[in-house]
């Protein structure tokens, strides 16, 4: 009864959250008596720049979190948590997506190779001591890029500090709870809706649309409430070619085992046999 009373309370908000922002979008462009008002009292169209990049990053989260959960929900595909995909579409806007994976791909392998060190009795060190890390590997490549002259050496500061620690201390959890194959497969599907979200952010006019129009931040909510309602199909749950592909070139040898013995014959004595030929049985 409370699931189905929760069912039915979400259709009307799920409406709402559709019904609204349409509302207000025909008010600001119908030309009517007080549309102007409030498209001058309800847009970011006019921001100075400062703000505008403080409030293209806000935009940037409802957006890359529809992208997410239309990932794992109707593609049944898992990341490596809900924000760390719209992290680092923020660091690959900031320093591009070559320059990014380049830098994030040996500083997770570095990060699992010292895990086993980072044993500790509180995660909250163990976090702690990844912050340390992670700043000394954006500092590295600031200060020699600095020294040299290097100007690509000196944009990977850009990286968030944040992203790069949150999604590394995930890729290792991962690693250590399930394997290297399944956090690899993370972290690819990761960087994947990172850059579909980087990607649907950088379409002409889209962040124009929103900033001139916010209500529609709304809409996105009500987007993944549809999502979550009827399009939660998981259609690719529990893929992950690098596991299959595994499984089907290195069979395990218990199974092989298994086969030999239910393929192999075995001669079971035949006590009503008579005299003429002694008779087996093959049982397989």
């Amino acid at each position: 009864m409370k699931t189905q009373n929760r069912r039915s309370a979400s259709n009307p908000f799920m409406s709402a959250l559709f019904v609204l922002p349409l509302l207000l979008v025909l008010a600001k462009v119908s030309g009517a008596p007080g549309s102007e008002l409030i498209s001058k009292g309800l847009s970011a169209a006019d921001l100075s720049p400062h703000l505008r990049r403080v409030a293209e990053n806000i935009l940037l989260i409802p957006l890359g979190a529809v992208v997410v959960v239309a990932v794992r929900l109707t593609l049944g595909l898992r990341v490596l948590g809900l924000f760390r995909p719209i992290l680092l579409a923020m660091a690959f806007l900031a320093i591009g997506v070559p320059l990014g994976l380049a830098f994030l791909m040996p500083v997770l392998a570095l990060v699992v190779t010292l895990r086993p060190l980072l044993r500790t009795d509180h995660n909250y060190a163990r976090v702690a001591v990844l912050l340390s890390l992670v700043a000394s590997f954006l500092m590295l490549p600031l200060i020699v890029g600095h020294s040299w002259h290097i100007g690509w050496l000196e944009r990977l500061a850009g990286f968030p500090i944040i992203a790069l620690c949150l999604t590394c201390e995930s890729f290792a959890k991962v690693a250590d709870a399930e394997g290297s194959r399944e956090a690899v497969w993370r972290a690819l599907i990761t960087v994947a809706a990172a850059i579909i979200i980087m990607a649907i952010a950088n379409i002409s006019g889209c962040v124009e649309l929103f900033l001139r129009f916010p209500e529609l931040l709304l809409a996105q909510a009500g987007c993944v409430l549809l999502i979550n309602k009827h399009l939660n199909l998981r259609l690719l749950d529990g893929f992950n070619p690098l596991v299959i592909r595994l499984t089907a070139v290195q069979p395990s040898s218990s199974s092989a085992s298994e086969d030999e013995q239910s393929h192999s014959p075995r001669a079971t004595w035949n006590p009503q046999g008579d005299h003429r030929e002694d008779r087996c049985r093959l049982e397989s």
